[in-house]
């Protein structure tokens, strides 16, 4: 998506209802000028980088030293933490240790993130889109085992959500502070 806010080239100036939703026509009224929403977004995102390390390095470790607590069968007590043990089969699972890996890597981003947002702005739309569509994928397979995934609800997809949403409410920032 080209937006008007993040992309002023001499040729293609795009808006679409979703820039509106992000550039604040539908403004969020707890939030309202430029240098709240960047304090708020920095504030966020170093609380969501410890969040995600505090998640994301212990699960790591635990595939690694292959513990019982994230097993499958038998069911390990912190198994409700992943979406499958730590062996498929009788081969270990390789899906889950990767998405850790690129979460730790994005809560280390989180940081450099809210140092200088402005100069991470590619990132944090990507970040945006990408735990959006995560989430609404993780919504669409826990509907579909709703009887064993219930619980995804009140962790993984709100976690993939909230960053989305933060998003979009303090991206407003970057309009403001733009030239035209």
């Amino acid at each position: 998506m080209l937006s008007s806010a993040f992309f002023r080239g001499p040729l293609v100036t795009f808006m679409s209802p979703i820039d509106d939703l992000l550039l604040g026509k539908y403004d969020a009224p707890m939030i309202k000028n430029g240098e709240n929403r960047l304090r708020a977004l920095t504030i966020f995102l170093r609380v969501y980088g410890v969040v995600t390390l505090i998640i994301f390095v212990p699960l790591i470790v635990g595939f690694a030293i292959q513990t019982p607590l994230l097993a499958e069968e038998p069911r390990g007590a912190l198994n409700w933490m992943i979406w499958n043990g730590i062996q498929c089969g009788r081969e270990p699972c390789y899906v889950p240790p990767m998405l850790f890996i690129i979460h730790i890597v994005w809560g280390f981003f989180f940081f450099l993130a809210a140092r200088k947002p402005l100069a991470y702005v590619s990132f944090l739309s990507f970040t945006m889109w990408a735990y959006l569509f995560h989430g609404l994928l993780m919504t669409a397979q826990a509907l579909t085992h709703i009887g064993t995934q219930w619980h995804r609800f009140l962790m993984d997809i709100p976690y993939e959500f909230i960053p989305a949403l933060v998003i979009v409410i303090t991206r407003r920032f970057s309009a403001k502070t733009e030239g035209p």
